[in-house]
């Protein structure tokens, strides 16, 4: 018995010792391991809904109001969607976005053609979930019963499969009951950038005489477009077929210094982007023309993106001149083209010089002029020469008066070189000759 109880005592005392060992280790975590810092979650949503008019007749409008609340957040500024389901469709469709305001409040307005159910959905954000709302219902009293709307068609095309060198593209889409055109129907466009999410509304607009309706897009990446129609008393709802619009490759482009001397060089600098991700290893070609009417574009200079995506180029322009990159096809990817630079060169200038003895001492006088033209408030400056340290000073300035002219009287100084100086600003700049007192 007293060995059992030694050997109880002694299993006791090591269960202790590790219960207490695993609550050290839980309290202040293993010894030498490195902290882990806890990434905040986004935090909790809600959103609330109600129509501000139960019901309506065919033709009136209503408003749908919430609010969006966002723990320990402002919920100021952000974007909310309305999705609507007309009397006879089986899934939501965004109809409109609206942002938020200071204390989270939102409101649309719509315009049923039959009974409809809402909803508000916000999409979330780095600290915000996203959440629906409940349901809220607008009736509208209409004379017709939703079965015996007639069946409509909605077709969709991409006008082109890829966005325009100006970034944009455009999707078309037609509304029909058997061989006619509805016209003045409203229909909006929905869009989704990755397959399954969801679809989000980006515009509105009510069909023309023929049932056409045309929306100019501006997608960032890859994009997915369809059409919707929500149906009214006589028309059933409709949804087009969906249709993918690509991007071509962003191109930016800046140049600095915009103006230069004859002579002068200036530097072309780009970066090519996909999707907001630079594209390495890519030719840019650098387009130019002079500025003159009737010039045509002409490749300059070819080079290759580095693995930021960025490209540059030294130009040294003969006269004013115009600069775009374009970046070729590669890897599947569209290519693409910046937008225009311009790039000046100053006429140039020239200065005279020529010295006096006045009772003062010596008087230097010089005329500034550029394009055959005396220059009017240039800023002229005098300069001496230091044998010493080889190099010149400036030791006086004046503006140049209406017809050119500038001058300056210093002591007399036997054996000093003297020089006038323009420092290039409307004009090339220019030093005169040298003048010795």
């Amino acid at each position: 018995m007293k060995r059992m109880s030694r050997t109880t005592t002694l299993v006791r005392a090591v269960v202790a010792a590790l219960v207490t060992t695993a609550l050290v280790t839980t309290a202040l975590g293993t010894v030498g391991a490195p902290a882990v810092a806890a990434t905040a979650a986004p935090a909790a949503t809600s959103i609330s809904i109600r129509p501000l008019q139960p019901s309506v007749t065919p033709g009136e409008s209503g408003v749908i109001a919430g609010n969006l609340q966002v723990e320990g957040a402002s919920p100021a500024d952000r974007p909310v969607d309305l999705e609507a389901q007309a009397a006879g469709e089986q899934v939501f469709t965004p109809i409109g976005t609206a942002t938020t305001g200071d204390k989270g409040g939102v409101r649309l307005t719509v315009a049923p053609e039959v009974t409809t159910r809402y909803r508000w959905h916000y999409a979330g954000a780095d600290d915000a979930k996203p959440r629906y709302s409940g349901v809220a219902v607008i009736r509208v009293h209409a004379p017709s019963h939703p079965a015996h709307r007639l069946p409509t068609t909605l077709s969709i095309r991409a006008m082109r499969p890829v966005v325009g060198a100006d970034g944009t593209g455009v999707v078309r889409g037609n509304l029909r009951v058997n061989r006619f055109h509805l016209r003045g129907k409203y229909v909006v466009l929905l869009a989704r950038t990755t397959p399954g999410g969801n679809w989000q509304y980006r515009n509105g607009q009510r069909t023309d005489r023929d049932g056409l309706v045309s929306f100019r897009v501006r997608p960032a990446s890859p994009t997915a477009y369809r059409l919707a129609f929500a149906g009214t008393s006589r028309f059933r709802p409709v949804r087009s077929g969906t249709v993918q619009i690509g991007v071509r490759q962003v191109v930016s482009i800046l140049a600095e210094p915009r103006r230069v001397d004859p002579g002068g060089s200036s530097v072309v600098s780009g970066t090519v982007t996909y999707s907001a991700s630079p594209v390495a290893g890519v030719s840019v070609d650098l387009v130019s023309k002079t500025v003159r009417p009737k010039t045509a574009w002409a490749i300059a200079e070819t080079a290759t993106t580095a693995a930021d995506g960025s490209v540059s180029f030294t130009v040294t322009p003969a006269t004013a001149s115009r600069y775009r990159l374009r970046a070729h096809a590669a890897a599947g990817l569209p290519g693409g083209v910046s937008r225009v630079v311009e790039i000046g060169v100053r006429a140039p200038s020239s200065l005279s010089i020529r010295g006096r003895d006045v009772p003062r001492g010596l008087a230097v006088t010089g005329q500034l002029r550029a394009q055959r033209h005396p220059v009017k408030g240039a800023l002229v400056t005098l300069q001496t020469y230091d044998a010493g340290t080889a190099t010149w000073t400036v030791v006086d300035h004046a503006r140049t008066a209406r017809n050119g002219t500038v001058r300056f009287v210093r002591p007399s100084a036997p054996g000093t070189d003297y020089r006038l100086g323009y420092a290039a600003r409307r004009f090339a700049a220019s030093t005169s000759a040298t003048l010795t007192d």
